[in-house]
Parts: C-alpha cells; structure tokens; sequence
C-alpha cells in the first residue's frame, strides 16, 4: 500500500483549478495518473473500505477530476480514469534558492539577455519560495509553445530534427547543444550563465526548456514523445541532458 500523501495537489478541469488535500483521494489521483484502473484495484491500493473510496470516488467525479464508465469485458465492473491535469503541489517554502536569484536578478541589470533569463528563473522559483511546485504546469506551457514552435522547423526524421532543435536552442539560449544518437537519443545543453549564476537545488529546473522540446518533437513526427532531463546545473551537473524517447 501507497503512504497517504500529506499535501495539497492542484489539478486542472474544464471548469478550472481544484485543489485536493484529502489523503486517500490524491492517492486515488496519483495511482490513475498512471493508467485507469477498476474498483477492486483501488481498494486494493488504498486499503479502505469499499464504501469509504466509493464516497471519495463520488466526490472526484463530482469535481469532474475522475470518470466511470463500465468495464467493456466484464459490465459489472467499473472503470476510473483521470479526466484532469496534475499542475502542482504545496511544498515546504525554499527561500534561500528565490533570494539567491533575487540576487543574480539585480547583478545582470546591465545585461538584457542575462537580466531577462534570470528573471524567468526566478519567477519560476518564486513560486517554490512561496510554497508551490508549480514545475508540472510550466512543463505543460512549454509543451504548448513547442507545438506552435514546430511549424519553423522542416526535418522529419528524429535525428535531423533534434538537430535543428539543438541550433534553435544555441540561438535562442546563448548555449551550446549538440546530439548524442542511441537507443534513446540525448540533448546535452552546456549554458555558462546557468553553470555561475544558477543554485544547486537537488532537482532539475528546466522544465520549460523540456516541454518546448517534447511539444516540437510531437507535433513535427506525429508520434508519441517523452522527453526527460536526467541531469542538470539544478542537480550538480556540469551540463544539463535531456533524453528522448520516440
């Protein structure tokens, strides 16, 4: 059995933001954020009592964050899905990476590339400051601004195409970016001004950068595409690495 999640989940609907901070209806919400499951697997997973998830189901569909529909091999039995977005959780306030940025904000003013670029970050950790990952939500913009993005590019093959991502990058990011070709290809992205000015946090912080690539990737292939920072300045790393999966 799953520990019970002890924060609140922000979740986006039609309607709009609902924020859940009942433990065993985000434990519902995490283990469908994988794939639907059915009834019996719920209980199994939160280990309550069938009445109490079939109240806690109720209220999820009620908001519009979950749907039923009856299982197609087996009528009797019914089938949960997550019908909304995961955009962010509360966290414990991380002070000390915002005012580093605070800091690195004032010393680029002289600087309107580096000035803005800092600005981003620190926008992006004023949220954490403040007590909310708000990483999923930024990843998901990104994914939006790629697919507008991918129009600009003409390969349409993986490889050509990471490759005039990674000048796009270079161009736009005052980077270096280059291609390593695998069984999962990986964009590596060396930046000096995140190297010196960015804070060491334990976690990687590019998530916009990461939801640009995915969004250009889906759109331009017409595939499935998942792309994943493993390394990044965020964790420690000299450079930060995104792998690819088509």
């Amino acid at each position: 059995m799953a520990k019970p999640e002890t924060k609140t989940e922000f979740f986006y609907t039609e309607k709009g933001l609902v924020a859940v901070d009942s433990p065993v209806k985000l434990q519902i919400l995490n283990l469908l954020r994988g794939e639907p499951k059915s009834f019996d697997e719920i209980v199994k997973y939160t280990a309550k009592a069938k009445s109490t998830i079939s109240v806690h189901l109720n209220d999820l569909r009620s908001c519009e964050l979950v749907e039923e529909k009856f299982d197609p091999e087996d009528r009797r039995k019914k089938i949960y899905s997550l019908t909304s977005y995961y955009m962010g959780c509360s966290q414990e306030p991380f002070l000390g990476h915002y005012r580093s940025l605070l800091d690195t904000v004032a010393a680029s003013g002289n600087d309107r590339f580096r000035f803005m670029e800092a600005l981003i970050h620190a926008l992006r950790y004023g949220f954490e400051a403040y007590g909310i990952d708000n990483s999923p939500v930024v990843r998901m913009i990104g994914v939006d601004i790629g697919k507008h993005l991918s129009c600009n590019f003409e390969s349409s093959t993986p490889e050509d195409l990471l490759n005039e991502i990674a000048v796009f990058l270079e161009f736009h990011g005052d980077c270096r970016a280059s291609v390593i070709m695998g069984n999962s290809p990986v964009l590596r992205v060396e930046d000096e001004f995140k190297a010196m000015s960015m804070p060491v946090t334990g976690k990687p912080f590019c998530a916009l950068r990461e939801g640009i690539i995915e969004g250009i990737l889906k759109e331009k292939l017409g595939k499935e595409c998942g792309v994943l920072e493993i390394e990044c300045y965020g964790t420690g790393h000299p450079h930060c690495l995104f792998e690819i999966t088509i």
